[in-house]
């Protein structure tokens, strides 16, 4: 077993349970660290599933999920994600209450999980924030994750639940449809009876004026008579028209099938949640963060031949003369014209001077300094 651990230093009781629980199992089996490690064929260091145990931190989900399994305790994987979840949560509460009093946190988790039931959500906005808290209670799961577990729609050609969207969704960049709404209920785990109070919550709010905006005219949507798309023309935020085509009679066409014709449906459409993805959208930050570039007070510029540090702006000697095709640097041979349309021609000889080395004769002793010739390196300087 090695040497006793230190005892657990949580910062919640939840991730203080995760901890003992994990040590538990550790204890059940009776192995090191070094042996879970080899275990799990080291996709874990000894030292990182120590860490996973102590209670500093939440761990990931893989390191919990490999711990279990170095332990062979399988079978509490369910109770290990149930725990690992609540700990993720609660961290996740601490970080965003860590300015709220402490005689006032209790206070401000009821109201802040009143505000997101079903049966209380008003609008889109806290429809987005009911989506995020349930997001981050189910231990934040990735986008990717989301998508591919809540499947594909019927006809198998489309996700149920786009990874694209709902990211435009949470950031606040796009309202979700009934759709959307349900596919995210179901991949977080909610019971059919949960599910369907989200999609009345959604009906409710549609029902109150805010529903989504409607979709692009496209050409192939056009009507008969139309050879180019209506043009955008003001609208109040009182109602919204939109026209729908319906099908024309044909021959198989029961008598209960509507003849063809024109139908409008109005829909009642108020600024609420329009308004908050006006100020909150990227192009609105995006144009705030300009504006308070160009209002922010620049300095003024330097003098001509100095930068902005002071320094003196050097003309290096290379670029003091330009040289042209008649005036070449000298000891260079002429400029041979190169390019299309010029016939290629061998280049100019250069006389070469062969230079030979003279080797310098050793000086006499004659010529010596009085002192005497000095000491070659690493000779002995008593030796003449």
């Amino acid at each position: 077993m090695g040497r006793r651990e230190n005892a657990v230093a949580a910062g919640t009781r939840q991730l203080e349970a995760l901890a003992l629980w994990l040590r538990a199992q550790r204890q059940r089996k009776g192995i090191s660290y070094a042996t879970m490690a080899k275990t799990i064929d080291y996709r874990f260091t000894a030292s990182v599933l120590s860490r996973a145990a102590n209670g500093h931190t939440v761990p990931s989900w893989r390191l919990v999920e490999a711990y279990t399994r170095a332990c062979d305790a399988e079978a509490g994987t369910a109770e290990a994600l149930r725990l690992w979840k609540a700990a993720r949560w609660a961290e996740e509460n601490r970080r965003r209450r860590g300015g709220t009093p402490q005689d006032f946190q209790d206070l401000a988790a009821t109201v802040d999980s009143a505000l997101t039931h079903p049966q209380l959500i008003e609008s889109f906005g806290q429809l987005r924030r009911a989506m995020i808290q349930l997001r981050a209670k189910e231990g934040q799961p990735s986008l990717s994750a989301l998508q591919h577990k809540a499947g594909r729609t019927p006809n198998g050609r489309h996700h149920r639940l786009p990874k694209s969207s709902l990211s435009a969704i949470l950031r606040g960049e796009a309202l979700p449809s009934r759709e959307h709404v349900t596919a995210f209920m179901e991949t977080m785990g909610q019971s059919r009876r949960k599910v369907q109070r989200w999609e009345m919550a959604w009906d409710r709010i549609a029902e109150k004026g805010t529903a989504p905006p409607p979709t692009r005219t496209s050409r192939r949507h056009l009507m008969p008579d139309e050879t180019t798309p209506p043009a955008h023309t003001a609208r109040t935020p009182a109602a919204v028209v939109i026209r729908i085509q319906e099908a024309p009679t044909t021959a198989h066409s029961t008598p209960d099938t509507p003849a063809a014709g024109n139908a409008t449906l109005k829909l009642a459409v108020t600024p609420g949640d329009f308004d908050y993805l006006r100020m909150h959208g990227p192009q609105t930050r995006k144009r705030a963060r300009l504006t308070r570039a160009w209002l922010r007070p620049q300095p003024p510029l330097p003098p001509a031949g100095y930068t902005r540090a002071g320094l003196p702006i050097r003309n290096p000697r290379r670029y003091r003369t330009a040289f042209t095709d008649s005036t070449q640097p000298p000891g260079l041979p002429p400029a041979v014209p190169q390019g299309p349309g010029v016939p290629w021609g061998k280049p100019p000889t250069v006389e070469t001077i062969l230079v030979k080395q003279v080797r310098q004769p050793r000086p006499t002793p004659a010529t010596e300094p009085t002192g005497g010739p000095l000491p070659r390196p690493g000779s002995n300087a008593t030796r003449r």
